[in-house]
């Protein structure tokens, strides 16, 4: 165990630093910090929201330059310093930052707690054990009743605070610059914990809970931006992306908290991976694709109609003849099983109708003025669909091919419903 050996360094580190300052050595330089608030950052349930003033406050830092003498000239030196350098080999690179970070807390005051934290951490990080990392996103697509919604001991949505939507500018006597991020509308701010060996496998957690959230039900889902927070020594910062909007959205509620985080537990780990999502080859992550672009078109609903369509297609066509009958039927048949859609009857128009602006979107057609609001409606209830199936498949253990041969002799043989409801018996999220 390094712990303890770490602990004795960090005491000597705080320790020089404290006699270091004693003999008035330290070089310290005037920083000024400027909270003011981040306008890039836009609450959509009220587009006023936390317009505080502006408040500088002043302080003073130690001089970069002279806090690498000290390291150099004192830390060094130091017999538990030499120690761990030798214990850790090639690992003792990362020493070098612990020890300059703790000497310019150790200038601020550092008390025990803290100091044991860092030390805790430090240790964790250099065993590969695993260190809390919270991730605060700013969430679009969905929105919640109450404030604060607890999904789970790891998850909590709420409402944005004054604080969220700040940002800190420092200055000093060559000025100061704050890098502008992208424009983020939000809903609600997502709070994540993660236990990882570093930042990069709570990130790619943290995505795929994004991407299961617009499976939960029919929603653009999106954070484009997102803060990492961790004691890893070279983790933390903010994430800014591009994501675009969404015309489909939903709410939760209390009643949906422990629904949604057994929903997570179990779909979470099947999601494609969603720092790949357009490289799937496979029926599922084709579909999958396919109906995160319907969620994000804008434009015209042809648009979102005709992704919605191929998402259905990479999961229930082949290349086969009268493909808007079997897609239809497949469709139909399948979704009754399931049981989220019982009129099969009406599942089968709304499957045609979708294909026919899809055929005629693709080779160029547009439709009509008049027709636009109901394909506005058939766009929502074809998403939907979409979602149910793509969903189902994620669960299924049967291969497609299989499983169109089920569907197509339930159509012959009704009777042989029976043994297509067992080989479903693995989607037990819908």
């Amino acid at each position: 165990m390094l712990e303890p050996e770490i602990a004795r360094l960090a005491i000597a580190i705080r320790d020089a630093v404290g006699k270091h300052r004693e003999t008035n050595s330290i070089v310290t330089r005037r920083s000024v910090r400027v909270r003011r608030r981040d306008f890039n950052l836009k609450y959509h349930d009220d587009f006023g929201f936390a317009n505080f003033a502006r408040e500088r406050t002043e302080s003073d830092t130690w001089d970069f330059r002279d806090c690498e003498t000290f390291q150099n000239s004192v830390v060094r030196a130091l017999g538990e310093f030499t120690s761990l350098v030798a214990t850790l080999g090639s690992s003792a690179s990362l020493l070098e930052t612990f020890a300059q970070n703790l000497s310019f807390a150790s200038l601020d005051g550092l008390d025990d707690q803290e100091l044991q934290e860092r030390v805790t951490a430090f240790a964790c990080e250099l065993e590969g054990r695993p260190l809390p990392v919270k991730v605060t996103a700013f969430i679009d697509g969905l929105s919640i009743e109450d404030s604060p919604l607890d999904v789970s001991d790891h998850i909590t949505l709420r409402r944005p605070t004054s604080e969220d939507v700040a940002e800190y500018v420092y200055l000093d006597e060559y000025g100061g610059f704050a890098f502008p991020l992208r424009e983020t509308w939000f809903r609600v701010v997502g709070e994540f914990v993660f236990d990882a060996v570093n930042t990069g496998p709570a990130q790619l957690e943290f995505l795929r809970i994004i991407e299961a959230l617009r499976l939960f039900r029919a929603g653009g889902v999106a954070t484009n931006r997102y803060h990492m927070r961790s004691r890893h020594l070279l983790a933390g910062g903010t994430v800014s992306g591009s994501g675009g909007h969404s015309r489909f959205s939903y709410m939760l509620s209390q009643s949906d908290a422990a629904i949604l985080a057994q929903f997570l537990n179990d779909i979470v780990s099947l999601v494609p991976d969603p720092l790949h999502l357009g490289g799937s080859t496979t029926e599922s992550g084709i579909a999958h694709a396919r109906y995160t672009e319907a969620l994000f078109q804008s434009g015209p609903p042809e648009r979102c109609i005709t992704s919605a369509m191929t998402s259905l297609e990479a999961l229930f066509l082949k290349n086969e003849p009268e493909l808007t009958h079997r897609l239809a039927q497949r469709i139909s048949v399948f979704l009754r099983v399931l049981g989220t859609q019982l009129d099969s009857g009406s599942t089968y128009a709304n499957v045609s109708r979708g294909y026919k602006i899809r055929s005629k979107f693709i080779h160029g057609g547009s439709l009509k003025a008049k027709d636009r609001p109901p394909a506005e409606s058939l766009a929502t209830v074809l998403v939907d669909y979409a979602r149910q199936c793509v969903l189902a498949f994620l669960q299924l253990k049967l291969a497609k091919d299989d499983l169109l041969e089920k569907l197509d002799r339930v159509m012959i043989d009704p009777s042989s419903v029976t043994d297509l409801r067992e080989a479903m018996k693995s989607v037990v999220h819908r």
